[in-house]
């Protein structure tokens, strides 16, 4: 998971540095306030799944079930890196779309995340379960 947050990362900073360059209406793309704030949104998204990640570890090395901060963290990081792919890939317009660029493969890949070793649904039954609000049978 920390091999996403550091793509999540390097997706945004690419993004900051294609929009610094990119201009719309004779000025970049990033100096629009809706682009700014929206990656600052992401920026933000992104260092809170890091603190879960680290929190997590904490917890395992002392000895602690960690399964459902397990659950939480692949539940967040899949949903993240496909909002976050699809924010960024918006703002490189078509260059988005061409394989050269990494905001494209990752737009790609990211869905696998909340399908493999667990769906998003699967993760939300093992969240509910430690949360004791499953339905009893």
């Amino acid at each position: 998971m920390t091999r996403v947050v550091t793509t999540m990362d390097n997706i945004i900073q690419e993004t900051i540095d294609y929009t610094r360059q990119r201009k719309i209406f004779k000025q970049p793309v990033l100096y629009h306030q809706a682009v700014h704030f929206r990656l600052a949104e992401l920026q933000t998204e992104v260092e809170l799944l890091r603190s879960l990640l680290y929190h997590a570890s904490a917890m395992y090395i002392k000895g602690n079930d960690v399964t459902k901060l397990a659950s939480m963290a692949k539940l967040k990081g899949g949903r993240l890196a496909r909002e976050l792919s699809d924010s960024c890939l918006q703002y490189w317009g078509g260059m988005g779309y061409t394989s050269e660029v990494p905001v494209s493969r990752f737009y790609r890949d990211s869905r696998l995340m909340s399908i493999g070793a667990g769906a998003d649904e699967v993760m939300l039954g093992i969240i509910c379960k430690y949360m004791d609000t499953l339905p009893k049978k």
